[in-house]
């Protein structure tokens, strides 16, 4: 079976946890694998360039493009909308008499900064009509996709063979750290004075932010060190947190997330304080990891009763975190179904086929 996977680009986070990291584990099982890509390298470097919008539309055009004229495949991957503005590439291609799945992990039927989008909202649902089968992130997607009949929820996952624990870490200083994109600093913006707040009552500590962007109203805090994210060091800089954050407010927009940034922490043994919105509950339950704070919940008291354990008691909350993910969470907990998922709707595609002929 060869498969053809449509996506933003190499190193965006959707590409590389929704698409790429399946790869090697597919090919063993027969599966050929191949991606197209919107974007190129520079796409973690645009977010502030004032020629961003000309970039991300001649990326999806050229998406299109691809899209329209692939030959030769078994079954198609579609993550994500081709285009924000109407869903006529996947209405096209999906006369064409290819399968396709499309996959989604984040409330794409929004406009930008989560307002309500008549026209995004729009596309969304052609694409949803288009395809032989749709793969939502959580179980609010899918209920959003209104297709249950050939809906699955596969949630975002972590390759644990890659993301690993790091050495023991320092005992005479403490890293509070968050990773993530420029696009979601709104929502770390909202509880930096309450960790800062913690942190005055801790000696050695500080917050670390790895991401591609930088906040310029903290470049000289001394309590607060900016990382730029890449994809060398992405492992280095989650194994030098102590503490790893995830807030969100509760918004329709963000429970549409996967908690991507949670996985991430626990998977290197790392444990969270993290807001106890969407797909965060469900997620942490049952883990042992270490604290939901509720909306309006009080950040500076949970990151100081984590913080104020002894390095000992973080490492066995990390170790239970990694241990849920392992079992939940993994590559190797989900291919299964990916294979199986996707021999299903290329054998029931050709016998759908070989009826109307």
């Amino acid at each position: 079976m060869r498969v053809l996977f449509f996506t933003d680009g190499p190193i965006s986070p959707g590409s590389r946890f929704r698409c790429l990291q399946f790869f090697p584990w597919l090919e063993r099982r027969g599966i050929s694998c191949e991606a197209q890509f919107a974007y190129d390298e520079r796409y973690n470097d645009v977010h502030d360039k004032p020629w961003a919008p000309l970039y991300k539309a001649k990326g999806r055009v050229a998406r299109a493009g691809r899209l329209l004229f692939q030959r030769g495949h078994d079954l198609l991957f579609l993550h994500k909308t081709t285009m924000a503005v109407t869903g006529l590439p996947e209405f096209v291609q999906g006369l064409r008499g290819t399968p396709s799945i499309f996959d989604f992990d984040d409330a794409i039927y929004l406009g930008v900064g989560g307002a309500p989008s008549t026209m995004r909202e729009r596309t969304f649902k052609q694409a949803v009509r288009a395809a032989s089968h749709v793969i939502a992130g959580n179980d609010h997607l899918a209920t959003r996709a209104q297709a249950p009949h050939k809906t699955t929820t596969l949630p975002t996952v972590v390759d644990t063979e890659r993301f690993l624990p790091g050495p023991p870490r320092d005992a005479h200083e403490l890293v509070i750290g968050w990773m993530g994109t420029a696009s979601n600093f709104p929502y770390l913006r909202e509880v930096i004075p309450s960790v800062l707040g913690a942190l005055e009552q801790l000696p050695r500590a500080r917050l670390r932010i790895v991401s591609n962007g930088t906040l310029p109203e903290y470049r000289a805090h001394p309590k607060v060190e900016q990382w730029r994210w890449s994809d060398e060091r992405e492992l280095m800089a989650l194994q030098s947190f102590d503490l790893g954050l995830m807030p969100l407010p509760d918004t329709e927009q963000t429970r549409g997330k996967c908690g991507f940034k949670m996985l991430q922490y626990m998977s290197c043994g790392v444990p969270v304080v993290a807001s106890a919105v969407g797909a965060n509950v469900g997620l942490f339950e049952g883990s042992g990891a270490g604290a939901l704070v509720k909306p309006c919940g009080d950040w500076t008291r949970e990151v100081l009763a984590l913080a104020g354990r002894s390095a000992k008691a973080r490492a066995a909350l990390g170790a239970a975190g990694r241990a849920h993910v392992e079992a939940r969470y993994s590559v190797a907990s989900v291919i299964d179904r990916y294979e199986a998922l996707f021999r299903r709707v290329v054998a029931e595609h050709a016998t759908a086929s070989a009826l109307s002929a």
